[in-house]
């Protein structure tokens, strides 16, 4: 691929980030604004223990979607196995659910997690094949497809039910989540196998080979990327259950839930939108060999740093407007939380470009599972000692400060094992600068030739 056409899919990836980020952060206003602030709580740690099992499958993903750059001979077979596998482990989970739900009469949060889950298993899985395949214009627009989904029925629902009881709007919100994620992933599946152009991709066949490859790198693969999760939504998981300990007012402790959830939200927006050069470097770093992969990761760090940087500038200025316009009154306690989070997500920006190295190129993603837990344990002491002196700014301060840890272990890491220099990963470079100069010459250059 030419400088030229990386360059145009990778701001067009940035654009789709941009949207998938834009439209999460409405669905996340729009639920603010419909559901009473505790429901809304309720809802959002729902989709925190869905998306904790869908970082759990995303390892086992992270397998066959490994294994295809480096031996597309073995294409189909490869790929029929990631079906038996994530198929089942999906049909396995819906049948749990349905017991759940016969024998247990669980509460909505859990019945609702169990279900999406099966579903962002596969979405998981197919993503990770067009990524595999190089396929990023699809990818971006398989990153959207949930989002778009859920905005625009659960924009006609809220419309048409504006004054329908608390109850009834969660129970429809739940739903509509579900309904946009069957759409999603039926879509990246159909087109995953498309891409695939052979009919035998869409079999299940078991193979013993590939079965020892994702016994030892997928396991580990997956309680990397579920510590991983873990490692973004510990302090999140804190407030609710330090509040509680500290309360006793279930009401209270969902209401400082969904508020802190509303800061989380807007800050993750950073991460979904550097998301791109992760993506695009994705492949790269699988097929080369460790030095280029080294210096691969390099620039795409450096390049994470310079770009979540300037993002997080712009976020700084647009969310607190927005949340004006919606919501200031019921979310307004959001923004110092947000503020604080920002610094801390610019470092893990870049510490998951560098996480891929270790995945990708070493083939060891158990390191990211030993950075993990020592993250989580460092921020969970510090969230338990800060959150009763300082509330919610305890918990985003211990987050933040958190990451800038696990920057410098994957630093220091890298720097043991590549036999490159660790430094190389975040001293900004005149050369760094340069895409976004001639982005501005660009610019300046259009602007110029209207006026004249």
């Amino acid at each position: 691929m030419s400088s030229l056409n990386q360059r145009r899919i990778t701001i067009y990836s940035f654009i789709y980030r941009g949207l998938s980020a834009g439209l999460t952060f409405v669905n996340s206003a729009i639920a603010a604004r419909y559901l009473p602030v505790a429901l809304r709580g309720e809802y959002q740690t729902s989709v925190t223990y869905s998306s904790s099992g869908q970082s759990f499958s995303g390892g086992y993903s992270n397998y066959f979607s490994w294994s295809l750059p480096r031996r597309p001979e073995d294409t189909i077979r490869i790929v029929q196995m990631g079906n038996f596998v994530m198929f089942l482990l999906s049909i396995f989970v819906w049948l749990i659910a349905g017991c759940v739900a016969w024998f247990g009469h669980p509460s909505q949060i859990v019945l609702y997690a169990l279900l999406t889950t099966p579903l962002s298993f596969l979405f998981g899985y197919g993503s990770r094949l067009l990524n595999s395949l190089g396929e990023i214009s699809w990818l971006n627009r398989a990153n959207i497809a949930q989002a778009v989904s859920f905005l625009v029925i659960y924009s006609a629902f809220a419309i048409s039910h504006l004054h329908a009881s608390g109850s009834t709007k969660l129970g429809w919100t739940f739903k509509i989540w579900l309904l946009s994620w069957a759409i999603s992933v039926g879509m990246t599946l159909f087109v995953a196998y498309r891409k695939l152009g052979a009919r035998d991709a869409i079999k299940w066949k078991w193979s013993n080979e590939e079965w020892r490859g994702l016994r030892s790198f997928g396991t580990w693969s997956s309680l990397a990327l579920l510590s991983g999760y873990v490692n973004y939504r510990t302090d999140f998981w804190m407030v609710s259950i330090m509040t509680m300990l500290m309360t006793h007012d279930r009401m209270y402790s969902d209401s400082i839930v969904s508020i802190y959830g509303i800061a989380v939200t807007a800050a993750e927006i950073l991460n979904t939108l550097t998301q791109s050069i992760s993506t695009m470097v994705f492949h790269r770093v699988t097929a080369a060999n460790s030095n280029d992969a080294g210096a691969i990761t390099e620039v795409a760090t450096r390049q994470t740093l310079v770009t979540s940087t300037g993002l997080a500038i712009a976020l700084a200025a647009v969310v607190p407007a927005l949340m004006v316009i919606y919501s200031w009154k019921k979310y307004g306690g959001a923004i110092g939380p947000f503020y604080i989070l920002l610094p801390g997500l610019i470092l893990k920006a870049s510490a998951n470009v560098i996480s891929q190295y270790f995945t990708n190129s070493k083939g060891k993603p158990r390191t990211l599972l030993f950075v993990n837990m020592m993250v989580i344990a460092f921020n969970a002491i510090l969230c338990f000692f800060l959150i009763p002196l300082l509330g919610m700014y305890g918990a985003s301060i211990a987050s933040s400060v958190a990451y800038l840890f696990e920057m410098s272990v994957y630093v220091y890491w890298y720097n043991r094992v590549s036999e490159r220099k660790g430094r190389d990963l975040w001293v900004i470079r005149r050369s760094d600068l340069q895409p976004y100069m001639d982005v501005l010459r660009g610019v300046r250059r259009r602007v110029a030739g209207r006026q004249g």
